[in-house]
């Protein structure tokens, strides 16, 4: 209430003071009218009775207006909690409307803002989760903002322990090393470190030093397993490096044996009928090793499977057609044990190529007058093809080799027979290309037996 209200009001009740006591004096002494005596009556009454109401108004005006800076206040404070978005409501006429709709502004816009932030920030977390590289954001506090799934999977651990010190989670030397450079000098780092978790990985490392203000902040580090990058990498420089050495030999006696010739071995019939021999197996050498060199090189463009539905046993019929004169000449006896009317679903193309290559080292390292065999097993979900020989066998020490690129059993007891030692690679290749497995049974001198098991296809 104002302060000129509290002085009217004062005024009035001593003036009904005053008229009642001076009225009550004149009424005594003077004899006057009674009249004077009740007007300065009815004045205090009067006075009173609007003093009383005054003051009843003013009691609840203070406590409407203590509720509203209440609400007010509560809703400034409900501003910094999340989900509170109800407006205030009041009357034009009330005091402090136009505070009330400011602070409803307020609420709006921060309504809008926290809308937008939380959009952003499950973009930017569903971002990091999806992410094939391994994420983790370190504050200024050397504390773990946040970290992503592909990150936990490189480690083998759980790496999202925010409010956690980097160096307490982080197990890897190297790492924490990179870390603390790229803080002391501010600035990028990029490593390729090794992380020994259930074997030895290479991981591809980048800390990325990122300022937010003079005082403030964060490293980002970007993490990828480039185990298997780095070992393909290098079997292709190997298998570079060894078909390079492997085009050398066949190449050079192909050579040298020409020039002899024309120098004027030509003339001795059977000097040149032995080198023209020797050319000719090492031209067959050659031929062979660039088309198994180039089926393993078409094996990665070649993923896609073209499945169809044939008869087996016609199948393999058909590819040791291309062996008799093989067969003919060491007198091997083939024995086909397949279902005439079974009826399999694979990739022809690429079953051929395994059963060639199989068909193709079961006759090369067979001894003179052996035994070869085809079967074929039906099981629940998977079917068996099974080659077996009465070869050279292989020792136990080697097999766990001989799908290795260019790898050959001992040269001691293979020297004289022809191979470029990738056959079984590519088997392998194929036979992983339609998810089956290959598995060896050999002993030396007796024999050896390759077991291909290959899903269940249906059209």
């Amino acid at each position: 209430m104002k302060l000129k209200n509290y002085v009217l009001l004062y005024c009035l009740t001593c003036l009904g003071l005053v008229v009642s006591v001076i009225g009550y004096d004149w009424y005594e002494g003077s004899n006057f009218d009674s009249q004077w005596h009740s007007l300065g009556l009815y004045s205090l009454v009067v006075s009173f009775v609007l003093t009383s109401l005054y003051f009843g108004y003013d009691l609840w005006q203070q406590k409407r207006q203590a509720a509203e800076i209440k609400l007010l206040n509560d809703k400034l404070v409900d501003l910094l909690k999340e989900g509170a978005y109800h407006h205030v409501i009041l009357k034009p006429s009330d005091p402090y409307y136009q505070l009330a709709q400011s602070i409803n502004a307020i609420q709006s816009k921060q309504k809008r803002f926290v809308k937008n932030f939380v959009r952003q920030q499950r973009g930017y977390f569903s971002l990091l989760e999806y992410l094939t590289s391994g994420v983790m954001l370190i504050d200024q506090d050397n504390l773990i903002y946040t970290a992503n799934h592909a990150l936990n999977e490189i480690f083998a651990k759980d790496l999202n322990q925010k409010q956690s010190p980097y160096y307490y989670v982080l197990d890897n030397f190297e790492l924490i090393q990179l870390i603390e450079q790229a803080i002391r000098t501010k600035s990028d780092q990029a490593k390729e470190i090794k992380h020994h978790q259930d074997g030895e990985k290479l991981l591809a490392v980048q800390v990325r030093y990122i300022p937010l203000s003079k005082h403030h902040f964060l490293i980002m580090c970007l993490v990828d397993d480039v185990t298997q990058k780095r070992k393909l990498e290098q079997q292709q420089k190997d298998f570079l490096a060894n078909l390079s050495h492997e085009l050398k030999t066949p190449i050079t006696s192909i050579s040298g044996f020409s020039e002899t010739l024309l120098a004027g071995a030509l003339s001795d019939q059977t000097v040149s009928r032995q080198f023209v021999e020797i050319i000719h197996r090492e031209s067959k050498e050659l031929a062979e090793l660039i088309e198994d060199g180039l089926s393993l090189a078409r094996i990665e463009d070649d993923r896609a499977l073209n499945l169809t539905s044939f008869n087996l046993y016609a199948f393999c019929n058909a590819s040791l057609d291309s062996f008799t004169k093989l067969i003919f000449e060491k007198q091997i006896k083939v024995k086909l044990e397949v279902e005439p009317d079974l009826e399999i679903v694979c990739d022809q193309r690429k079953l051929r190529h395994i059963l060639n290559n199989l068909l193709q080292n079961g006759l090369r390292y067979n001894r003179p007058e052996g035994k070869l065999t085809i079967k074929a097993n039906l099981l629940a979900n998977e079917w068996q093809l099974i080659v077996s020989d009465t070869g050279i066998g292989i020792e136990k020490a080697e097999q766990k080799r001989i799908f290795e690129r260019f790898y050959r059993v001992d040269q001691s007891r293979t020297k004289a027979i022809v191979g470029t030692g990738l056959g079984l690679a590519v088997v392998k290749e194929y036979v992983e290309l339609l998810s089956g497995d290959i598995s060896l049974v050999s002993k030396p001198n007796e024999g050896s037996t390759f077991t291909v098991t290959l899903p269940r296809f249906e059209l």
